[in-house]
């Protein structure tokens, strides 16, 4: 018996139709071939990877046109052009991956970067010159549109608070209970109105978010302004949990409600608290350092918050704990996650109007902004009820540091830090490290100057040849800026002491509003000294440094222009322990810090050190002179407990810091916790305090700001003291990291590449008219709204028109800041299902490849690789369109049914004789 199967003759068939490497068969069989056999293809010569490798490192050319070999006479040159391309992009994948191999010398380290960096050109090069006769071929995206990321927000007129109740709107709201009394003033074109919010009035009724809603807008009605409120729902999160490998969903968590204000253009709302009581802002760290217990694992996952205390309950109530608000200890307002690629928060100050501002390192997005190096310097202002009112960063091309902060009386802001690599639009000293390719890795000092728009009035970068920061500020009456630093080499203006000297720095503005240094003076000596403290008495300037490990203070005269010392006093041996902050309370400065010392030289001890390290706070005459009222108290426990940061308010003295367990009358929360105390210096007496924990235990407290009339009512109901703020900056270089001379090129129907240089105001308009204008007017630019942000848009003049985007130079560069994607912008069409060029002409590809790849960290190394994998895919694609391009219809048609899995209709009905055949042959076995 003879068993057939009529499987066998369908995958014959389909075989036949299909054939191999862009083959078909003849009527001889014999295949017939529309494309030369690529060199990816399993029946092409296998690529010797290491001989590629090893030829680049020895300088030889990527691309090699003559060694691509074609296997078919009389194919399109276009084949060559892409195999040879194709060849080198291996050949620089295969360097990229041998950068990533453990243990490699430094030697053979810069041999692969050099001869990636040198492949790269290669590869740019050839794709911008090499001429195609059938495509056309970029070396980055080709794409329709244009869209840049960044954009201007559009005027908000709405304002929600945070959640006040969980599950339904109707259920009581614990913070509209007790004595809620608050007022909105409401300011109007011609008129300015008061309207007094008073709970109370609401007798027996409920205190539910719709009916106090009703009775605020009762009042507001009446009072005829257009202001109301609303309530928002929040929808409740989905929640799940994993089990035997599968997600187990459950159900979704409760609704929570807050309360929504509209108002309009019209109409500047401001809140305003009938009681008030102090309030201190707290920056911490929290999350565990080594949750798997392994120091050569990177697992930790932390989260930086921003806290709010409120330190005396007479006047208002007493904060309440929120649903489910974890580490909440008494006296806490709320706890708010900074939201962001955040490193570090280094300093925390409070502003005239109420608002919150937070200096922080960032290693990447936050608030919105990206960066352009690997670190950048955040500038975040908060509300008093902890929203995000906007981020600004200073826009460092490789690496910055932001390491003081102050905020003068008219709302100015100052930042300073340290900074390596560019800092477009600085006004630099003569010394600077970035000066020189030799110094470019040093950092140098640098001063921004915002307004309280978060708008960059001025940045002065002034460094010495070595590294040197500035890690203090100081507004003067006068408006001028005070900065205190150290350097490890000569800064301009001053003599070299010896280590690391300390200098104080001060800067006006002449009368285009630019930086004008005023002077520079080095102090300390010949060992390492450290700046710890900086404030401005009148014409006298104040420092606090480390000095050889000695905790001193010094003050200069500045009436006469240069500084001059006029006292200094030493506070005796730190021990080890560090200075975290000075201040200026009346006639007397107060600095604080940690140490071992027992016996600090800065009057009587009022309170005793509790052993191990301590911190503590101390009180000295303004002039530095000994007086009966100086005095020193520690604070601590039995373990080693760190001050972190100072601040001083209505004389009043408060300390933040790291418990190293249990405090005074406090109990340990956690594995590491935070402090917070109010210290009554003379008296040797702790005011106030508080001890708490974070995620995992652990809490790690930064930098403090004290409000003297922060906390209310207001906090309880979500809203913030002070005028509801709408408004945001026009500035693209305020609300991103442009900064003045960055610049990017663009070209339109083949010309020449112009420069698009970013001015310090530059707004979307104005962009807008310089790309037309040095475009010749040849491009369509315009702006798109999504989310309520406007977007800069560019997109083709007609079907004929092709753009070109290129970024500036390195360092330099707005295109990538802006979020416009490098490449061509084409306008397109869809032919037989296919997207094609619109004029008609060759089709256009992209690599997707862009000018920064680089292998500088594994990081980029990973990225440098996707890219050119990537970019060898489109050289597949465009194979395979060329082939089928040269394929006859008929032949794709048969591939096309072939690959279906059906055959003809006539061979089917063939096949089924030949097996009703063999069924009668076999009996049907």
């Amino acid at each position: 018996m003879i068993g057939f199967d009529s499987n066998l003759l369908v995958n014959y068939y389909q075989s036949k139709l299909t054939g191999l490497g862009g083959a078909s068969s003849s009527g001889g069989g014999v295949a017939t071939k529309y494309a030369p056999t690529a060199p990816w293809s399993p029946q092409a010569k296998p690529v010797d990877s290491s001989a590629l490798l090893k030829s680049a490192l020895q300088g030889s050319k990527l691309i090699n046109e003559g060694a691509a070999t074609l296997d078919l006479s009389g194919a399109s040159s276009d084949y060559k052009k892409l195999f040879a391309l194709y060849q080198g992009l291996n050949t620089l994948t295969a360097l990229a991956e041998k950068a990533n191999t453990k243990n490699l010398t430094s030697f053979d380290s810069n041999r692969i970067l050099q001869a990636f960096t040198k492949g790269m050109a290669e590869v740019t090069s050839y794709v911008d010159t090499a001429k195609f006769d059938k495509v056309r071929l970029g070396f980055a995206e080709v794409a329709d549109t244009a869209r840049a990321s960044i954009g201007i927000a559009r005027a908000k007129t709405e304002y929600v608070t945070a959640p006040l109740v969980t599950g339904l709107a109707t259920n009581s709201v614990p913070g509209f209970e007790g004595d809620v009394r608050f007022d909105i003033a409401i300011k109007q074109v011609n008129s300015n109105l008061t309207v007094q919010i008073d709970l109370a009035e609401m007798g027996a009724q409920s205190r539910t978010l719709p009916n106090v809603i009703n009775h605020i807008n009762a009042k507001l009605e009446a009072a005829g302004v257009t202001t109301r409120f609303a309530q928002e729902r929040i929808p409740g999160a989905e929640r799940s949990y994993q089990s035997g490998g599968k997600t187990i969903k459950l159900a979704p968590a409760p609704d929570q409600w807050a309360m929504k204000i509209k108002t309009d253009i019209t109409e500047k709302v401001t809140f305003q608290a009938v009681a008030t009581a102090p309030a201190v802002y707290l920056a911490q760290k929290v999350g565990d350092p080594d949750p798997d217990g392994k120091a050569d694992t990177k697992d930790a996952v932390f989260v930086n918050q921003l806290l709010k205390f409120q330190t005396e309950t007479g006047a208002v109530a007493a904060p309440l704990q929120g649903a489910g608000e974890a580490n909440w200890v008494e006296g806490r307002v709320f706890s708010k996650p900074l939201e962001g690629a955040i490193e570090t928060v280094r300093a925390t100050q409070v502003a005239p109007d109420g608002s919150v501002y937070v200096l922080a390192d960032i290693t990447g997005e936050a608030g919105g902004q990206s960066i352009k190096g690997a670190r950048d310097v955040a500038l975040m202002k908060y509300d008093s009820a902890g929203k995000l009112l906007y981020t600004r960063v200073v826009g460092a091309s490789e690496d910055a540091k932001g390491l003081a902060l102050a905020v003068s009386a008219d709302g100015k802001v100052a930042v300073a830090g340290s900074v390596t690599g560019g800092l477009n639009g600085a006004v630099d000293g003569p010394l600077n490290s970035s000066a020189s390719a030799a110094l470019a890795d040093k950092s140098d000092s640098f001063v921004t100057v915002f307004n309280d728009k978060g708008e960059e009035l001025w940045t002065a970068r002034r460094g010495a040849r070595l590294e040197d920061e500035a890690s203090q500020i100081a507004f003067g009456a006068d408006g001028n800026v005070y900065v205190a630093g150290r350097s490890k080499s000569t800064m301009p203006g001053a003599t070299s002491i010896g280590g690391w000297d300390s200098y104080v720095e001060g800067f006006g503005v002449n009368t285009k509003g630019e930086p004008v240094a005023l002077f520079t003076q080095a102090f300390g000596t010949a060992a390492d000294d450290r700046p710890a403290g900086l404030v401005v008495d009148g014409d006298a300037l104040v420092t606090a440094s480390i000095e050889d490990g000695r905790a001193v203070v010094r003050r200069f005269d500045i009436s006469g222009g240069a500084p001059v010392q006029t006292a200094m006093r030493d506070l005796g041996d730190l021990q080890g322990g560090s200075i975290t902050g000075l201040a200026l309370d009346g006639g007397q400065l107060v600095i604080a810090g940690s140490t071992r010392n027992t016996a600090l030289d800065a009057g009587a001890v009022t309170r005793a050190h509790a052993g191990g390290v301590d911190a503590f706070a101390a009180q000295i005459s303004a002039d530095l002179t000994s007086t009966p009222s100086d005095a020193v108290a520690y604070y601590g426990g039995a373990g080693d407990d760190q001050a972190a940061g100072l601040a001083v308010s209505n004389g009043q003295v408060w300390i933040t810091g790291q418990a190293g367990g249990a405090l005074p009358d406090l109990t340990a929360k956690g594995t590491v916790d935070g402090f917070l105390a109010r210290l009554d210096i003379a008296a040797g007496a702790v005011a106030w305090s508080q001890q708490f924990t974070g995620k995992d235990g652990h809490a790690v407290p930064g930098s403090i700001a004290i409000a003297q009339q922060g906390a209310s009512v207001l906090d309880r109901l979500g809203l913030p003291t002070g005028e509801l703020s709408f408004s945001s900056s026009s500035k693209l270089t305020a609300v991103s990291a442009l900064r003045a001379g960055d610049q990017f090129n663009i070209s339109a129907n083949g010309g020449r590449p112009k420069a698009i240089t970013i001015a310090v105001d530059e707004t979307l308009e104005s962009l807008m008219l310089k790309i037309r204008r040095e475009t010749g007017f040849q491009v369509k630019v315009e702006t798109t709204v999504t989310d309520g942000v406007r977007r800069l848009q560019i997109k083709p003049l007609n079907n004929r028109s092709v753009i070109e985007l290129t970024p500036g130079k390195d360092g330099q560069d707005a295109l990538s800041v802006l979020g416009l994607k490098e490449g061509v912008v084409r306008a397109s069409k869809v032919e037989d299902g296919k997207t094609v060029a619109a004029d008609g002409k060759a089709d256009f590809y992209g690599l997707g490849l862009h000018s920064g790849i680089n292998l500088s960290t594994p990081e980029q190394v990973r990225h440098a690789v996707s890219e050119l994998t990537q970019a060898q895919g489109v050289i597949r694609r465009i194979y395979t369109d060329l082939r089928d391009a040269a394929t006859p219809k008929s032949v794709l048609a048969q591939r096309a049914a072939a690959s279906t899995g059906q055959a003809p209709a006539y061979m089917t009905a063939r096949i089924a004789n030949y097996q009703a055949a063999l069924d009668r042959l076999t009996g049907g076995g």
